[in-house]
């Protein structure tokens, strides 16, 4: 027998089982002298390993009730679909009762937006997703509360309402930093005001008011409030082809009863957590329809005295109008939508009312059946975001929620802080939390992606790890791609298919916790550069389930993905890619929590031959696991003396041969491969 053939043999032999035609592919450059490895991995012994969290959207995701929002009866049908994807938990975006549709100004933390269902219906979907070995997290928003929030209504009617504690206020912001008064803001001193952070909001109460206006000049059209009321209009007003309102309040819409020659009047009771605005459109918000102040620091109308309105064909730079009787309050988000909760000194943030308040409404949400928490814009709540205020004002509070947690649980429960920075400013804030999310992760698998340069990946991850390791030694990476603050993963790749894909499997072959965002498993696309909407696309089923909640999407996304039912159908779709890999995560130990060591050869010191070529290793539970990337654009070959047993998953195009007692590997383009080692 012929030298070639008794190679060509032997790996018949070696690769056997993972042939899945009568013969295998053969490396078109070479002949029959390579063989293409196919994957057969061992069978799943049904054991969820991989700690894959899957990230959605309620409102965009599962619409069962056919109004075009998602709905918690929409969820639970689809659990199979997750399920399938072997997810081990949800992540939910807000669930509570908003003024935004996505939900981050809450209104009230205790209660579910009846858009979503009822508390039976909620219930219902934490119980069947048990069921199915996924548990169920909640975005819990404690750095701030909706401008609308019954904490907040209650606060700014007067100094001495026992909610006012709950938020910060001041009369005078910059001197009360300067002279320490506001504990949530000490630490920076004066250079931590800024003004385009607090607001004005009216503290005057309920109040009956006479609200007149002047438009006999449209140019310059007046207003004047009243508090002694000499007319009686009252709130109904007759149908009028030129009306104009006031808006004020939880979204109340009041029209003025014209008097004819350009003046209106409006007797109402008025009660506002924002102020007010004048409208000329009960649903329109541009070409000149908001009438208000053209500055945040003179917005405060006397009354008696004529106020001229301004206007602007952009209505984001018409700010509201207050009454006489105000304070400011903050909100780090550069919107008077939030308010900034107060927590006092972190020393004794445990004692104040706004945290023992949080803390009894997180208790509901345990008692209903969820298992952890996602904590959005953790390091915000203390103004400080570098200081150890926020650590420690989140140790304190995992550890009041958890104490709950643990009267009828037997472990610890799940929380993951979002710090929206690289690691090194993350580290610091496993001092509070034992998960947090890398967002350095993607930002360097992107530009190892886009330069075709795989070989630094394990020394990132690694040098990621031992400074975690610093602050917490059970450190939890909660890894991603995108997410619902950020473009696509897809887009941000220019839309390449087979960087999506090979996105997809690094993730769910490297260490960590991975979050995948819905969607991105079906290589979704999507900007924010026409807004947010736009990267929180309806979910394509390709049945009745798929929401209509907006018309703010992308034309290219259907065309670009299809819908679940065609992916599905399609072996080659991103979708069954992420299929492929979670269950290769779950099926091995040492894929979903082995310890990662660099490879002696293909690593950040072999840029110059094999600069293309991600390769690292996994160890644990007993095995050991070689997983492989090739991040170029062309064919890679080189050269392995490990000793292999079987291809556990593959994605693309791999080839092999034996050389004594190496193998000859041949890696195409955006190609992936993991090993079981013997």
């Amino acid at each position: 027998m012929k030298k070639s053939a008794i190679i060509l043999c032997a790996l018949f032999l070696l690769f056997a089982s993972c042939r899945k035609e009568p013969t295998p592919g053969t490396d078109p450059d070479n002949g029959a002298s390579f063989s293409r490895v196919t994957d057969t991995p061992r069978a799943w012994d049904g054991n969820k390993r991989a700690d894959i969290t899957y990230q959605l959207l309620v409102y965009s995701f599962a619409d069962k009730d056919g109004d075009g929002w998602g709905d918690f009866q929409g969820l639970t049908d689809k659990l199979e679909y997750i399920d399938q994807l072997g997810a081990t938990a949800i992540w939910l975006s807000p669930v509570h009762p908003a003024m935004s549709y996505h939900g981050y100004d809450v209104k009230d933390y205790s209660k579910l937006n009846p858009v979503y269902g009822t508390m039976e219906g909620f219930q219902d979907f934490v119980k069947t997703a048990h069921q199915k070995d996924i548990k169920v997290y909640l975005d819990y928003v404690i750095n701030h509360t909706g401008r609308e929030h019954w904490w907040f209504s209650q606060a700014i009617r007067s100094s001495d309402n026992p909610y006012r504690s709950y938020y910060i206020f001041s009369d005078d912001p910059r001197s009360d930093i300067r002279d320490g008064k506001i504990p949530m803001i000490k630490t920076e001193g004066e250079s931590g005001y800024d003004s385009g952070q607090w607001f004005t909001v009216s503290t005057t109460g309920d109040k009956t008011l006479l609200f007149k206006l002047d438009w006999s000049n449209p140019a310059q059209p007046k207003l004047t409030v009243a508090e002694t009321v000499t007319a009686d209009q009252g709130d109904d007003a007759p149908a009028a082809e030129n009306a104009k309102y006031l808006y004020f309040g939880d979204g109340v819409l009041r029209q003025f009863y014209d008097k004819g020659g350009g003046q209106y009047e409006l007797v109402t009771d008025y009660a506002s957590s924002w102020g007010f605005l004048i409208r000329t459109s009960a649903t329109q918000w541009n070409n000149k329809t908001k009438y208000g102040t053209q500055s945040k620091t003179a917005a405060t109308i006397t009354y008696g005295k004529p106020f001229v309105l301004y206007t602007n064909d952009n209505p984001d730079i018409v700010y509201d109008l207050q009454l006489p009787g105000s304070t400011m309050f903050h909100s780090h988000f550069w919107t008077n939508w939030f308010a900034d909760l107060n927590y006092g000194a972190v020393e004794t943030a445990e004692q104040s009312p706004a945290f023992k308040a949080i803390v009894d409404d997180a208790k509901i949400w345990i008692d209903a059946g969820v298992d952890g928490f996602r904590l959005d814009a953790v390091k915000h709540i203390y103004h400080n975001e570098f200081s150890d205020e926020n650590p420690e004002f989140l140790k304190k509070f995992y550890k009041a929620v958890n104490d709950y947690y643990r009267q009828s649980r037997d472990n610890d429960i799940y929380m993951v802080g979002e710090v929206f920075s690289g690691y090194e400013q993350v580290a610091p804030y496993y001092k509070g939390l034992p998960a947090l999310f890398e967002f350095s992760f993607w930002h360097r698998l992107q530009w190892a992606l886009e330069q075709n340069t795989g070989c630094y990946l394990t020394k990132d991850i690694l040098s990621y790890q031992n400074l975690y390791k610093q602050y917490r030694p059970d450190y939890i990476r909660a890894t991603k791609l995108s997410n619902h603050d950020e473009n696509r993963a897809r887009s941000d790749l220019g839309g390449s298919l087979a960087k999506t894909k090979l996105a997809g499997a690094i993730l769910l072959t490297a260490p960590g916790s991975p979050y995948v965002y819905y969607g991105e498993e079906m290589g979704y696309i999507g900007t924010k550069t026409r807004g947010d909407l736009y990267v929180r696309s309806p979910m394509y089923w390709g049945d009745s389930y798929t929401t209509s909640y907006t018309d703010e999407v992308d034309a290219a996304l259907a065309p670009a993905v299809g819908t679940v039912l065609t992916q599905k159908a399609d072996t080659a779709s991103v979708l069954n890619v992420y299929r492929k890999f979670s269950r290769a995560r779950n099926t091995y130990p040492a894929l979903a929590s082995g310890t990662m060591t660099e490879h002696p050869l293909y690593n950040d010191k072999a840029f110059s031959a094999y600069s293309q070529l991600a390769a690292w290793y996994l160890s644990g539970s007993g095995e050991k696991m070689l997983v492989l990337h090739n991040l170029g654009k062309d064919q890679v070959t080189f050269n392995l003396d490990d000793a292999l047993d079987h291809a556990a998953v593959t994605l693309g195009n791999v080839y092999m041969q034996k050389e004594k007692e190496e193998y000859k590997v041949k890696m195409d383009a955006y190609s992936s491969i993991v090993f079981v080692l013997k």
